[in-house]
């Protein structure tokens, strides 16, 4: 699984070279401390193998002592002294099942951090464009509000004019009036929304974030062509992040499972030891002591201790399969979701688009029927209404479209930095355009 890490770093590009989004995203992954405490994670794991190993090692110890001796014998004079003596003792496991399966564990324990720091890698991707996308959202959603804001003044301005003249009425007034103020208090929820849009991201990027793209509603997308349903929802199936975590925690338990069984079987070690002793102040001469020594321990009665464990284990296994086939389901479903999610908001899109020109030719028909004084200050308010409200629409579909197509790439553990920066381009390029 250390394969993963390396794969998902590999695709960060150089940010000298990036847009707004893809330097938001690259701030968001520098500055987020949950991304930072996940890559600890990993360095902490990995060091859990070579803890692992090192229990199957030979281990040599060595230690120093000075011991106070007192000997009686009878019709002899009691012996008393003072001995200095060093020990060097070596002990080696033979055969400790339990200890190899500890080991196994221990590598899928290291990849299991590093799969959850690329899930953490992703989700904050997604996170950070996402926020992005919203800010977008709000400035946009703000120029709508003041260019509608805009078109009802100056509604009301010739409203004014009109009623001055003699050529409109006390509630041709009062409705522009009623509109003016509708429009004032929307550009107001606006401005406050994009501020509080431009706070979440800011907290994500740790610096003041600037505007710099906005989606044009006549650019294609030949880039949000995707693979058919089934083919995404295979790949959830195989490679979504809870899956593979899951599968992970499957061979966890049948590591316990065999560790369980391990406490059966017999252990056998070696150890060996060497202890020079010194002189005892003339009392004794200097000896030496060597031994060596093969040990075999096994379990002969545990009080059912050993089966319980293994039932424990077992039933731990099987609830992992359990969590598992769910992880897979659940996958499976949010990628069918967000697929269709990723249609919806683009026929949407392109339906609110033809609305919205629809709509701005009606406003420009009613506007000279008002002129003419064959339609009412209403139905010029009313038209307005409807062609800010279409392009708003049509805004929102379209991020939609983008939120949805980032989300099913991240549902199948494929969402990288070279996606945002293909997004990137794109946004950058419809800024030119328009």
């Amino acid at each position: 699984m250390r394969f993963v890490f390396w794969v998902w770093m590999s695709l960060v590009p150089s940010a000298a070279f990036a847009g707004e989004l893809l330097a938001v995203v690259n701030d968001a992954l520098v500055h987020d401390a949950e991304l930072s405490a996940a890559s600890a994670e990993i360095r902490i794991e990995r060091e859990e193998v070579p803890l692992a190993r090192a229990a199957l090692l030979p281990r040599l110890d060595g230690g120093w002592g000075r011991a106070y001796n007192q000997i009686t014998t009878e019709n002899q004079p009691t012996a008393k002294y003072w001995q200095n003596g060093w020990m060097v003792t070596l002990t080696q496991p033979v055969f400790d099942w339990e200890r190899w399966v500890e080991l196994r564990q221990a590598s899928i324990a290291s990849a299991k951090a590093e799969l959850q720091y690329a899930s953490t890698w992703q989700a904050l991707v997604l996170r950070s464009a996402n926020a992005y996308f919203d800010l977008l959202a709000a400035s946009q959603e703000l120029g709508r509000a003041s260019d509608y804001l805009r078109a009802v003044s100056e509604q009301y301005d010739l409203t004014q004019r009109l009623q001055a003249g003699g050529e409109a009425t006390v509630i041709d007034a009062q409705e522009a009036l009623s509109r003016l103020s509708e429009a004032q208090l929307r550009r107001q929820d606006a401005t406050r929304t994009l501020e509080s849009r431009r706070r979440a991201l800011e907290t994500l990027t740790g610096r003041p974030v600037t505007l710099e793209s906005v989606i044009s509603p006549m650019r294609t997308r030949p880039w949000l062509k995707s693979q058919s349903l089934q083919q995404w929802v295979h790949q959830a199936e195989t490679r979504s992040f809870p899956v593979q975590l899951g599968q992970l925690e499957v061979r966890i338990a049948g590591e316990d499972t065999e560790k369980a069984r391990a406490q059966r079987y017999p252990v056998v070690s070696f150890s060996a030891s060497h202890a020079p002793s010194g002189a005892a102040a003339g009392y004794s001469d200097p000896t030496t002591t060597n031994s060596a020594m093969l040990t075999i321990s096994a379990p002969l009665f545990t009080g059912g201790a050993n089966r319980a464990r293994l039932r424990q284990a077992t039933a731990g296994e099987e609830k992992a399969e359990h969590k598992l086939l769910a992880a897979t389901r659940k996958s499976a479903a949010d990628a069918r979701e967000w697929f269709q999610r990723l249609n919806w908001a683009r026929e949407r899109s392109n339906s609110l688009r033809d609305i919205a020109r629809l709509n701005e030719s009606a406003l420009q028909a009613t506007r000279m029927g008002y002129q003419a004084g064959s339609r009412s200050n209403l139905d010029v308010l009313r038209a307005q209404e409807l062609l800010f409200s279409s392009r708003g629409e049509q805004a929102k579909a379209q991020y939609e479209m983008l939120t949805a197509f980032l989300a099913l790439k991240a549902e199948v553990a494929s969402l990288g930095l070279g996606d945002i920066q293909v997004l990137d381009a794109w946004l950058t390029s419809d800024a030119q355009v328009n």
